[in-house]
């Protein structure tokens, strides 16, 4: 009793604490702005008027705004785009800035009175400096290629990638330019485009390399560009050309005199103007809340201090400055679209018409919370320049999709390596990327059985009943693989054959016609299903070895719950194809696969690849800014592997982590091998038939 009545009173106490606290939503970034899991737990005094929710992401604050889990956070202008085609309502109440100037940065177009350019209609045949390629969380391809795509005729050719015909248009527009970095995310694709283009980095210092180690490459490079008179105008930051230019105290690179500024209106002004023309400038990061609340939060920001560093008015302030110096509140208050329509430009940075028709890759989801993922996903890249647009589809399964995927009504699915098989020859789609992972998640699929079970190899299974987790999947074909490699297998095709070799099998989805004579006897395919269900199988006595992920077993023995039976590894034992293998597994594989069809042409198979590839590099695991708008990877609103997979590390073309991971029997690799079928009396009769050919020509020899 007094038990129960300490817990009463502890959850009274907690819900005092927490009743009228304006919620932020507060995100844990990399490194030292990893500000949630070390301030929020200082706003949990009965004195702090706020308090934490976690969110995974900006976005996913942005929704618990709009649910009404949470009354305010932080945001990107980039999000606020997100917010406004997403229809989400929020108010924008103060600006996160590093100083008193109106915008984050502006752009402006700096030209070299030399060159002759009266208008933008004179920048045709001349020579351009651009800022390069590399550091889009700041700045973005919708701001880096703005005044390109204003002022450049842009191409639509057919038979183009979107990049491509980006890319060609500014190479026949301009004599030459430095374009420095990297133009696209496949490491071989940039080049191929940069030695179909070389214009565009004849400009630069090292045209060969046209890399980020350019001396024109970044802000300031492009500035360097024009004044070394390597070009005839660049494409900078307004607070950059200031510095350069000694327009402000702190540094004087080249004179003002010579250059002037493009306006946008098709005239110049001298480049020492107190009134530059901007082409386009970026917001302040800010706060957003709820309606309903939001004079009432914007006076708590308003009131706070830093004087006392123990108080939950300084810890606050620290999640909140996450991106700037100061706060400065916004009277009035104003809804996001009237925030942004503010902004020289944003907007219609972010609404160039593209080519038409549109090119739009589709994905196919399986489920509600999966499509909703995707349309995140599809905003948040839209809100960062990735082209082509994405759209999604939603089916009730992935046989499902597969087939609309082979039928044209979707570009891609992303499968499990379970059903890479299927999705090869049943739909006669091909992998487009692998979603890699470290080697804990990999699928390593391993033989199994009790330690005291008289096995020791894989002729020794001959006669045994087997566990597989599913048929036609990982462990079921490296294990056909593997007995056809052997020759032992009897018969043909390879089920025939393996139904054949095993006593009895225990697994779902065998082929009725199969089941009905070689299913295990005791066999629930319902509760033996599945790695765990192979398991399970194992241990219970239905089968006498099992074929299962490696990494799946060990988090089943780590896990107390599942493994309520203290299930050890000294309980069990591994049969390897050599006794010193090391390590001890039949193949291994990717955790997932994103499949296309066969067909597919290069020319989409690269508009597609660089946009995955894109999207990886702003929203996977190794993003670059101080927090991320999205997580590709990770938790969608409370549910695991959505989509892609938590563990992924990266998407590449080839299945591999790394460059340097050499691990054989790719899964992928193998498949082709399961095919080939050849029955060990087949193999017999070949070799009694060399041997009865040798033997002829030895005797008429």
């Amino acid at each position: 009793m007094f038990v129960k009545i300490a817990f009463l009173i502890s959850l009274i106490c907690i819900t005092l604490i927490h009743a009228g606290k304006f919620r932020i939503c507060a995100v844990d970034g990399r490194g030292s702005f990893k500000r949630a899991t070390r301030y929020c737990p200082a706003l949990n005094t009965p004195d702090s008027q706020a308090q934490c929710v976690i969110g995974m992401d900006r976005l996913d604050c942005l929704r618990k705004i709009s649910k009404k889990q949470a009354d305010f956070a932080v945001f990107t202008p980039e999000d606020l785009i997100v917010a406004s085609n997403s229809a989400i309502e929020a108010l924008i109440i103060n600006e996160l800035r590093f100083s008193d100037v109106k915008y984050e940065y502006e752009v402006v177009a700096v030209l070299d009175k030399k060159a002759g350019i009266k208008s933008r209609h004179d920048l045709q045949d001349k020579r351009f400096c651009h800022p390069g390629y590399g550091y889009q969380s700041d700045w973005t391809t919708i701001l880096s290629n703005y005044l390109e795509a204003s002022i450049v005729p842009q191409m639509c050719q057919p038979e183009l990638s979107l990049t491509e015909n980006r890319i060609k248009s500014s190479s026949e527009f301009f004599k030459s330019a430095c374009k420095a970095g990297p133009w696209v995310n496949n490491i071989t694709l940039d080049f191929e485009l940069k030695s179909k283009y070389p214009n565009l980095c004849e400009s630069c210092d090292s045209p060969r390399k046209c890399s980020k180690d350019d001396k024109y490459w970044g802000r300031r490079g492009s500035l360097l560009c024009l004044t070394d008179g390597a070009g005839d105008v660049s494409w900078a930051r307004w607070d950059d050309v200031q510095i350069h230019f000694g327009l402000v105290p702190g540094g004087r690179d080249a004179s003002p005199e010579e250059y002037n500024l493009l306006c946008p209106d098709e005239s110049v002004r001298p480049l020492n103007t107190t009134n530059p023309c901007v082409w386009v400038v970026k917001p302040w990061s800010v706060v957003a809340s709820v309606r309903s609340k939001a004079q009432d939060i914007q006076a708590m920001i308003s009131g706070l201090t830093s004087d006392d560093n123990n108080s939950w008015q300084t810890t606050l302030l620290k999640l909140i400055e996450s991106y700037s110096l100061s706060v400065k509140t916004l009277n009035p208050v104003e809804p996001i679209e009237t925030y942004l329509s503010q902004a020289t430009g944003f907007l219609s940075a972010n609404s160039f018409p593209g080519c038409h028709p549109p090119r739009t890759i589709h994905i196919c989801t399986t489920s509600i919370l999966e499509s909703s993922k995707c349309s995140w996903l599809r905003e948040t890249a839209a809100s960062y320049g990735i082209q082509p647009s994405l759209e999604c589809l939603k089916t009730d399964d992935n046989e499902l999709c597969m087939d609309a995927v082979q039928k044209g009504f979707a570009d891609v699915v992303i499968i499990k390596p379970d059903l890479l098989n299927r999705a090869r020859s049943q739909y006669n789609l091909k992998t487009l990327f692998h979603e890699t992972v470290n080697d804990d998640f990999k699928y390593l699929t391993i033989a199994l059985t009790k330690k005291n079970a008289d096995i020791n190899s894989f002729e020794d299974m001959k006669g045994t009943k087997a566990c597989f987790p599913v048929y036609d999947g990982v462990a079921w074909n490296s294990v056909a693989i593997l007995l056809n490699e052997k020759n032992l297998l009897e018969s043909c095709p390879t089920v025939t054959g393996m139904t054949q070799f095993f006593s009895g099998i225990c697994t779902s989805e065998l082929p009725k016609n199969e089941s009905e004579s070689y299913i295990s006897p005791n066999c629930k395919t319902d509760v033996y299903s599945g790695d765990e269900g192979a398991l399970r199988c194992l241990m219970d006595g239905v089968g006498d070895v099992a074929f299962l992920s490696k990494n799946t077993l060990k988090r089943f023995l780590s896990d107390k719950v599942k493994n309520n039976e203290n299930l050890t590894m000294s309980d069990l034992k591994m049969i390897c194809e050599e006794s010193d293998a090391d390590p001890c597994f039949l193949s291994w594989a990717p955790v997932g696969h994103a499949m296309v069809r066969e067909n597919s042409s290069n020319l989409w198979i690269k508009d597609t690849l660089d946009v995955f590839f894109a999207a990886d590099d702003l929203f996977g695991k190794n993003y670059k800014s101080p927090t991320t708008s999205f997580t590709m990877f990770g938790p969608f609103n409370g549910k695991n592997n959505l989509l892609f997979h938590d563990a992924t590390v990266r998407i590449r073309s080839e299945p591999t982590a790394r460059n340097v991971d050499k691990m054989p029997r790719e899964y992928g690799g193998l498949l082709g091998n399961e095919t080939n079928c050849r029955s060990s009396a087949s193999v017999l009769k070949l070799q009694s038939a060399i041997f009865l050919l040798i033997f002829l020509v030895y005797l008429e020899n």
